[in-house]
């Protein structure tokens, strides 16, 4: 029996392997690190939903805060919708890990040094209760990548329980406390 791998042509030529690589659907996943992906995408999807109640305030303070988390909002909640539909590689889902985290890097600019541009420039912001849920979420969101595509994080002590017997309740928990925090909590200046 012929698997679909053998119905591509294969193409010849410079970077032929490169070009089969990315005609061929992600390989699937272990249960586990399939659950730990299905986290990924919540946890984006909460931290979207977040970014989506601060756009609302920041475009009453300044055009740019609201277009900067405008953005934020889409491609934290579009990623993690395609990640909930497709298999996505593991490039994929380092590529939205480091995004993840240049989004808490400049949560953490913004709270100890200050707002670069804008009227409340250099002013500092206040810390909330959904700016820690949303940073919570996506620092755990980079955890969760980093268990998913590095095999030999999944035996460490601290990380081991992401795709351990609790792996849903402990996504689940983080997702819903940023909602929790989303509905409570209102963006503070």
């Amino acid at each position: 029996m012929r698997s679909a791998a053998h119905d591509v042509a294969a193409p010849a030529g410079p970077g032929a392997e490169a070009e089969l690589a990315r005609t061929l659907p992600a390989p699937e996943r272990p249960a586990v690190i399939a659950d730990a992906a299905r986290m990924v995408a919540w946890l984006s999807i909460a931290a979207g939903l977040i970014h989506a109640i601060a756009m609302v305030d920041h475009f009453t303070h300044y055009w740019a805060y609201g277009v900067f988390f405008l953005a934020l909002t889409y491609g934290q909640v579009l990623w993690g919708v395609g990640v909930l539909r497709r298999n996505v590689d593991d490039r994929t889902l380092t590529i939205g890990a480091f995004a993840n985290l240049a989004i808490v890097a400049v949560w953490l600019w913004s709270r100890t040094i200050g707002v670069p541009i804008g009227p409340e420039a250099p002013g500092t912001e206040p810390i909330g209760s959904m700016d820690v849920a949303a940073t919570i979420a996506q620092l755990a969101l980079v955890a969760y990548v980093a268990v998913i595509v590095r095999p030999d994080l999944r035996v460490r002590r601290g990380l081991r329980a992401l795709v351990g017997p609790h792996r849903v309740r402990i996504g689940l928990a983080l997702s819903s406390a940023c909602f929790f925090a989303a509905l409570l909590g209102g963006h503070q200046h």
